[in-house]
């Protein structure tokens, strides 16, 4: 943000801050404001610094995983590189389905791409604009907590949103998943947040809690998490 959008250095971290807050993600509040950037350029950038060797093999999640006979799905607002990159390093790479991340609900268009063309050639050429918003209203990036990203994730993955459970960290995610018809799982906290059908501590005792997912009889999930049977989605 400071050399490629020259934002003020003492603004960064709390304009990072607040637009997370407001928008989801600081790449989708800036490009709303209007900043222009490429998104390849923006994830190596918060990404190229990042302690991935950090990370560490996780058997037993691996384990649990394998075992839960459900589609499992992940859906991330990072970018396929560094989903990817999380995923071998913990080895979980051959746990899922498939990915849903940033280039799966933010795909460059040939639509988009034209827009952009006739919109400069309108403003370069000192023809008329008509047929045209003035100013151009910025393009927004698609990604959790909005509502409209759940409903994507729903028609891409082909789910039925009450038989799948969602399991995220971020209460907002939790709130936005059940607007969207989700079963909610909140990860990382024993206490429940607004929106959150069970709370999880830790993604460890997943079987404990719920036992139900790993019914391959055909038996419906009971309690909080019912009418969702064996077809059950697993959306993180």
């Amino acid at each position: 943000m400071l050399h490629k959008l020259q934002i003020e250095e003492s603004q960064v971290p709390k304009m990072c801050l607040d637009l997370y807050k407001e928008y989801g993600t600081t790449m989708a509040g800036l490009k709303l404001l209007g900043y222009d950037f490429d998104y390849d350029d923006f994830h190596a950038c918060v990404h190229g610094t990042l302690p991935y060797e950090k990370l560490k093999p996780d058997p037993v999640l691996r384990q649990l995983l394998l075992s839960l006979p459900q589609r499992k799905i992940i859906f991330t607002n990072s970018d396929k590189a560094h989903a990817a990159r999380v995923l071998e390093k913990l080895g979980l790479e051959d746990c899922f389905e498939g990915i849903i991340c940033f280039e799966t609900l933010n795909p460059p268009t040939e639509q988009a791409a034209n827009e952009q063309k006739n919109a400069d050639e309108a403003d370069t050429d000192g023809g008329s604009r008509e047929g045209f918003d003035d100013p151009a209203p910025p393009r927004g990036i698609l990604c959790k907590p909005s509502l409209e990203s759940m409903e994507a994730v729903i028609e891409i993955a082909k789910l039925d949103a009450k038989r799948t459970v969602f399991f995220d960290d971020s209460a907002r995610n939790i709130a936005a998943g059940k607007a969207a018809g989700f079963h909610t799982v909140i990860v990382g906290t024993s206490a429940l947040v607004a929106g959150a059908d069970v709370a999880l501590e830790s993604i460890h005792n997943i079987k404990e809690a719920l036992p139900e997912l790993w019914d391959a009889a055909g038996e419906h999930v009971q309690a909080v998490l019912r009418p969702a049977a064996v077809e059950t989605t697993v959306l993180a």
